[in-house]
């Protein structure tokens, strides 16, 4: 159970997201792998010298209730994986809580700006966290059933992400269609456009000028009825 635990652990919080592979994978891999060599060869501290690792700061109580929110309301497991870590591994507990409030972070941005979005992308948090999950017990047994759930989860993952694509698509067809629209109106009848814009100019500055006069007539007035000393 305590090696379950750690794989979950290991699953949820260190190993990154499945990237879709791609036919020239193995170059940029390749190349990013002797970029990280080359950088941790010139990071490397000098003999004798230990390199300073800078601690993380503990994390805060808004973290925590914006993460124990989102696994509480979207994903059973995982809370109970929480709890789990608060009890037994308080480090592996605080870099999940740093992870899970991120992602609440990221989310409520999207449902502020696009709640159409956030309904897709909540799905796919959903199904990403499901995936690794299911991951973390494939490396423990290999069962057919969860072979065959995995397979699910990754369509669904693919199907989602399909969605936000086609979200967008959509999205920024409708402002080229707007702008388009601008441009017409522009092109229409530009001699209108301007003799508009000028008249507006002049009622600003008419406006403008009647404050500045009143504004002069009140100060002279008032210096009138100031009593001489």
């Amino acid at each position: 159970m305590r090696r379950f635990l750690c794989i979950l652990i290991s699953a949820l919080v260190v190993l990154p997201l499945l990237a879709l592979a791609d036919d020239d994978a193995p170059k940029k891999a390749s190349k990013r792998g002797d970029a990280v060599a080359q950088r941790a060869e010139s990071n490397k501290p000098s003999r004798g010298k230990k390199a300073a690792v800078k601690p993380m700061p503990p994390i805060t109580s808004e973290q925590e209730a914006a993460a124990v929110a989102l696994v509480k309301k979207h994903h059973n497991d995982l809370f109970e994986l929480l709890i789990y870590l608060k009890e037994n591994v308080a480090k592996e507990y605080e870099r999940a809580i740093r992870d899970l409030s991120r992602a609440s972070d990221r989310l409520a941005a999207i449902k502020k700006r696009d709640p159409q979005r956030f309904d897709i992308e909540l799905r796919l948090w959903k199904a990403q966290s499901r995936r690794q999950l299911l991951t973390a017990r494939l490396q423990m047994e290999h069962d057919d059933s969860l072979l065959k759930e995995l397979r699910e989860t990754l369509a669904e993952e693919l199907k989602l992400e399909l969605a936000i694509l086609r979200h967008e698509r959509e999205r920024f067809a409708a402002r080229v269609a707007k702008i388009d629209k601008q441009i017409e109106t522009q092109k229409t009848d530009p001699k209108a456009l301007v003799e508009k814009k000028f008249a507006a100019l002049m009622r600003a500055a008419k406006i403008s000028g009647r404050n500045v006069s009143s504004k002069k007539r009140k100060s002279a007035k008032d210096k009138d009825t100031k009593d001489p000393t």
